[in-house]
């Protein structure tokens, strides 16, 4: 590549690389660890769709293709929710593939008291980009979800355990248990903005100094009943990450989604 399209080319990924999932934002190698809490999502009495998009393709002295889509449905039986989310997203500069990723998520969360929830949640992962044929994660936990309820839209801490498993075409499987915890809250600034963080941390429950960290920071815009515009700046720290892989991923995001349900 010449030396003088490198700028170009960067500009033109930070630009597109700007997906939004039913999860928090798709920084790093391990996104699809992290599906969104019910409280996170738009509420529905009975149950709702939100469907997300967005594409690029660049051809002449920049060669891109983008893609990325999100689907998420949410179906809720008294104190019963359920959430099913898809997505996939894939990056081809030049040559060069930088994601190319295909995940999906179950999660089920029971309403044992006004501000507390039980849930459970199965996620799954094929990526290319790092050699992965399949993730498996499965989690249970506990979420307390009015903190200052007067000061504070959303306010959750949940506390959990997860199994990962993993298999790579390197013909390596690592396993391990992890524990999940969680902290998130957002705040109205005016009828139709607020902003909010998000952040986890997920170490190995035998060796905790193996161990993750995400924290998103996030500025979001209701635009009106079925459109919302988010605005994001997110970071991921993986202590030990893949060979070959920097362990730590920053981004800034720009999102839509549509959402429709009753």
């Amino acid at each position: 590549m010449p030396i003088q399209l490198k700028p170009l080319l960067l500009s033109a990924l930070s630009l597109v690389l700007l997906p939004l999932s039913a999860q928090a934002v798709p920084i790093g190698t391990t996104p699809d660890t992290r599906p969104a809490a019910p409280q996170q999502r738009k509420q529905w009495k009975n149950q709702g769709l939100s469907l997300d998009f967005s594409g690029t393709f660049l051809s002449g002295n920049v060669n891109l293709i983008n893609t990325s889509g999100t689907l998420s449905y949410n179906v809720n039986f008294d104190q019963h929710q359920i959430f099913l989310d898809a997505g996939q997203l894939f990056t081809l500069a030049g040559s060069n593939l930088f994601a190319n990723r295909i995940n999906g998520s179950l999660l089920y969360a029971y309403n044992l008291l006004d501000y507390i929830n039980l849930y459970g949640y199965s996620t799954h992962s094929r990526d290319e980009s790092i050699k992965l044929n399949y993730r498996l994660t499965n989690g249970v936990g506990v979420c307390w979800h009015k903190i200052l309820p007067d000061f504070l839209s959303l306010s959750l801490l949940s506390a959990g355990l997860a199994t990962e498993n993993e298999w790579f075409k390197d013909q390596s499987s690592p396993f391990a248990v992890r524990g999940v915890l969680r902290l998130a809250m957002s705040k109205p600034i005016t009828e139709w903005a607020e902003i909010g963080i998000d952040s986890f941390y997920t170490p190995v429950v035998n060796d905790f100094s193996d161990y993750r960290l995400y924290g998103e920071a996030y500025l979001k815009f209701q635009l009106n009943e079925v459109l919302a515009l988010k605005l994001s700046v997110a970071d991921e720290y993986d202590s030990r990450p893949l060979s070959g892989v920097l362990n730590n991923d920053f981004g800034v995001f720009t999102t839509l989604r549509f959402a429709w349900g009753d």
